[in-house]
């Protein structure tokens, strides 16, 4: 295609696929957004807004709808499982003076500020849009829908997820997600009167938390340890054992949690696929093109990267050909060196290594993030 699109379909309404929503529709695009689900995911779980992500939403013009809805904060503090404090770990303030160094929101809260914002710029959202295949034309592509609908476009942005169907037909050469063989549960729970910047707490047998003000009211918890849980574990009942083994503040949250609390488990993968990360009229992004484990909030952090690059290249390149080649240079070594360091802190925690050391990690991601894509 030698023209620049005018039309843009967004499979997947997840948090890459808002923001690839919102960088085309910002750009003059005509943008339609579907996604299978019937009903907004709302999930049992916060999202750490960490500094290169806060710059890239306040880029959208959302920050302050973030900022509103989440909770500030600047630095995290680390204790071991005595209660000792380690360390504090620094948070760049890299979003400018209007705004606080990072913050913590839920996971819900986010997604419906991202929804209503994409709405009323103009985004056509279409739930219950099951898309089956895209099928290449001269100049377009055609999203065949469930039910014998379709969709045309010059750009069709793929932001499904990890390991979806879809994903897997487009891209059959990219190898499947790694499964690290490491648990992550989330839930949201009262937040702490004391609790007002995040701490990450270790516990016994490989385990750590991390805990994150989310509102006045609320804080999420996020713990990891070796292994995925028996399918007939109970979620409360387990949480409750494994906080037992933190120090005392940790420990103080456990008869917080019962049968009724929402909680979600993830297992933490591992993917990178080879560049090209197009195929037609087709673009990876997210975690299409790049599943991170949750380590330093950068599996968010670089779906909505992908994103504000997006953006800044439908203003200046002049062909399709032209704008992937260009995203995949501005994006694909910089994925790379984060999803390095994002998988060695994954490792780290299943096999302690004498040599590991978290600051020296953190300063290498903060030298990767500290200047935009």
């Amino acid at each position: 295609m030698t023209q620049r699109p005018m039309r843009a379909c967004v499979i997947g309404a997840g948090l890459a696929g808002l923001c690839c929503a919102l960088a085309a529709v910002d750009r003059g695009l005509s943008v339609q957004l579907l996604d299978e689900a019937a009903e907004p995911r709302a999930l049992a779980a916060h999202i750490e807004v960490v500094p290169n992500m806060l710059r890239d939403l306040a880029a959208f013009g959302v920050g302050d709808h973030c900022v509103r809805a989440g909770f500030p904060y600047r630095g995290i503090d680390v204790i071991d499982r005595h209660g000792r404090h380690l360390h504090e770990l620094p948070t760049e303030r890299l979003a400018g003076p209007r705004f606080p160094a990072a913050l913590g929101i839920r996971h819900d809260e986010l997604h419906r500020l991202l929804e209503r914002e994409a709405v009323a710029r103009g985004v056509a959202l279409r739930r219950a849009a099951r898309v089956q295949a895209v099928h290449e034309h001269t100049g377009f592509a055609r999203v065949a829908l469930e039910g014998g609908e379709s969709v045309e476009a010059e750009l069709v942005v793929l932001a499904a997820g990890a390991g979806s169907a879809l994903s897997r037909a487009l891209f059959p050469q990219a190898m499947p997600a790694a499964e690290l063989g490491q648990a992550w549960w989330y839930t949201l729970l009262p937040r702490p009167v004391d609790l007002d910047r995040p701490l990450i707490a270790f516990g016994d047998a490989g385990r750590r938390a991390v805990l994150v003000p989310v509102r006045h009211d609320q804080a999420g918890l996020a713990l990891t340890e070796p292994g995925m849980p028996a399918a007939d574990v109970a979620p409360a009942a387990h949480l409750r054992r494994a906080l037992a083994t933190f120090a005392p503040r940790l420990r103080a949250l456990a008869p917080r949690l019962d049968e009724t609390t929402p909680i979600t488990l993830r297992p933490a993968r591992s993917a990178l696929l080879d560049v090209p990360w197009h195929r037609g009229a087709v673009l990876a992004v997210g975690d299409c093109a790049h599943a991170l484990p949750p380590h330093f909030g950068q599996a968010a952090a670089q779906a909505v990267e992908d994103a504000r690059v997006l953006g800044e290249l439908l203003v200046s390149a002049t062909s399709r050909a032209e704008l992937f080649e260009a995203f995949e240079r501005r994006r694909a070594e910089r994925v790379r060196r984060v999803h390095d360091i994002t998988t060695t802190a994954a490792r780290w925690d299943l096999q302690p290594d004498s040599g590991a050391d978290l600051n020296l990690l953190m300063e290498r991601l903060a030298q990767t993030v500290a200047q935009p894509a």
